[in-house]
């Protein structure tokens, strides 16, 4: 372009695309006016900042694309009552209904909250650990960020599905995941590792497999919504959250 005596080359540039760290997390907006996250997600530091979530140590990262709607994936991450059914080869039977917490949530996320057996693998405590106490030594977060971020966050370990469509009928999926820093620190780390890795792909396995069948039976002529349960309140609020960015 040096023949081009009017060409400015500090005004011909790629824009720019907002990018923040947020408690460890990457986040990306392509709106420009979108609140920080620091301030749209304060309540999350409230409720999970004693675990630190920048501390964690991601050991894994995948891209995966399921034949489903987005939103159904998202909302069967948004509620655990599947859990002792759709999970019953894995992390089912470490649960019970009895001990899940569906509180009203907030503008950019919704959440809930499992008290799991003290003999879940990995997702309790580090025996060693004595920060944690009480009941933070086996509750097991799960945070949906809006639209499309999915985070589990255990005392031992945390997983995510960022979720991307791709159509109505499918839908691209970054899954990763990582253990806390008293596991990745412990002399027997990679074993932890590789029983996470099993546990976590076995589980992401089964809700591939419900959550295909259920947009199948989305599409079925005799489809219709039924009545929501209390442990469902996440999936209300998706749904008011969905409805308030469609226009009309």
């Amino acid at each position: 372009m040096h023949m081009n005596e009017g060409f400015c080359k500090e005004n011909i540039k790629l824009p720019t695309i907002r990018c923040t760290v947020w408690q460890g997390w990457i986040l990306v907006t392509l709106n420009p006016d979108a609140p920080e996250p620091a301030e749209q997600l304060k309540e999350v530091e409230n409720l999970v900042g004693y675990l630190d979530m920048g501390s964690y140590g991601e050991t894994f990262r995948e891209e995966h694309r399921w034949a489903t709607n987005w939103k159904v994936l998202a909302e069967n991450f948004m509620e655990s009552y599947h859990l002792p059914v759709c999970h019953s080869g894995t992390i089912g039977g470490f649960v019970s209904l009895e001990k899940m917490t569906c509180p009203e949530g907030y503008d950019a996320f919704n959440y809930h909250w499992i008290l799991k057996k003290d003999d879940a693998p990995l997702t309790v405590a580090h025996p060693l650990n004595t920060t944690l106490v009480g009941e933070e030594r086996v509750k097991t977060w799960l945070i949906s960020i809006y639209p499309a971020l999915m985070i589990t966050l255990t005392p031992g370990y945390f997983w995510y599905l960022s979720l991307h469509p791709d159509g109505a009928g499918h839908v691209k999926i970054l899954y990763g995941g990582g253990l806390h820093a008293d596991y990745v620190n412990d002399p027997e780390a990679q074993d932890h590792f590789k029983a996470l890795k099993t546990l976590l792909d076995a589980v992401n396995d089964e809700d591939r497999g419900c959550t295909e069948k259920v947009y199948k039976g989305l599409l079925g002529r005799l489809s219709e919504p039924g009545a929501l349960s209390h442990l469902e309140r996440p999936n209300y609020e998706f749904a008011r959250y969905i409805s308030g960015k469609v226009g009309g």
